[in-house]
């Protein structure tokens, strides 16, 4: 939901910056799938298909048959610490994981025999989870809202709108921007979801897409294009795109989805390949995941400044703007998953 009056607690307190995504992310850049868990939902991974990059889970990963198998394009491998597999909770009794690449799994209680390590590694089934899930949950809850909550600065333009490209598939709903640095755009639930009118992202080249997406229900319908062109499988096109669903408690994949994506608070389900970092509260995906990490900019949320004595009383007001904002927002109260 935009407000219009974000602009006055923003400008009072301040922004910490466009910060590279893995100083806002954090361990979560590194990880071609995360799930945080949310509530009662589980932080569960499960997979029916290769994983091209890492796999992170607060609760258990069910099944994954492969990891590792293309870390090649990998610019924040040293926030891995040489894991490739984070187990909060350990791994299903049935799984087993091909290991693709030199590293570590983590995963409580599990098995040496539940791998094969075929270019060296080793198995972690005690000690202390290498990643904290409980302080990365509460800084990507917070991140996800407050990029929900940015004024857009493009334009959704469809068939006979001004300023529609005329080189464009009159089919096409397409994301227009003329900022070299981030983009934001406001997308319907109705417009991720329709079959006939892909998505086409016509940015500068090399600009950071944030698209915030409406609706608790959410699902991709149709392809996504980007400068016209949709992207191969395994492209790395869409490296600086990424959805964020910050109202949504499920979120399903239809089709082809090279992008990254911010979702957690929801259910993230998909039978299509996905190119991209996908965080999510829980995760179950048919389709192949190649390892495209997120490399854009990002926006963070907003430190308080001190005020200087004359502008105590602008500074209440932004605080009531501030309080405001809050009020149109969800509660959301996390609580730690429990492992299943």
């Amino acid at each position: 939901m935009k407000n219009s009056f974000i602009l006055l607690p923003v400008l009072l307190l301040g922004v910490t910056g466009i910060l590279r995504a893995d100083s806002v992310l954090g361990v979560a850049s590194a990880y071609n799938l995360v799930a945080l868990g949310y509530g009662t939902t589980p932080g569960t991974i499960s997979l029916s298909s290769d994983v091209g990059g890492r796999i992170a889970a607060a609760g258990r990963v069910l099944n994954a048959p492969e990891v590792g198998q293309s870390l090649i394009n990998d610019p924040y491998a040293a926030l891995a610490d040489g894991y490739l597999m984070v187990a909060g909770g350990g791994v299903g009794s049935g799984q087993h994981t091909n290991v693709q690449a030199n590293g570590l799994i983590y995963a409580p209680g599990a098995s040496s025999s539940q791998f094969n390590f075929n270019d060296g590694g080793s198995l972690e089934n005690t000690g202390a989870s290498p990643i904290d899930f409980s302080s990365l949950s509460a800084s990507l809850d917070e991140e996800s809202l407050y990029l929900g909550s940015l004024l857009t600065t493009g334009e959704v333009l469809t068939e006979g709108q001004p300023g529609f490209p005329s080189g464009a598939d009159p089919s096409w709903v397409v994301l227009y921007g003329n900022s070299a640095l981030v983009d934001v755009f406001d997308i319907t639930a109705a417009q991720l979801a329709s079959v006939n009118n892909p998505l086409d992202i016509d940015v500068p080249s090399g600009a950071t897409v944030i698209i915030d997406v409406a609706g608790t229900s959410d699902s991709l319908g149709g392809g996504i294009y980007i400068n016209g062109v949709q992207p191969s499988q395994t492209s790395n096109a869409g490296a600086d795109v990424l959805f964020n669903f910050d109202d949504a408690t499920s979120v399903s994949l239809g089709g082809q989805f090279t992008a990254s994506m911010l979702a957690p608070f929801a259910v993230v389900t998909g039978n299509s390949s996905i190119d991209g970092t996908i965080i999510a509260a829980q995760i179950a995906d048919n389709g192949e995941v190649h390892n495209a990490e997120f490399t854009g900019d990002l926006p963070s949320p907003p430190t308080a400044a001190a005020p200087e004595p004359g502008s105590l009383m602008l500074l209440a007001s932004g605080m009531m703007g501030i309080a405001g904002l809050t009020l149109c927002k969800r509660i959301k109260d996390r609580v730690s998953p429990q492992p299943v």
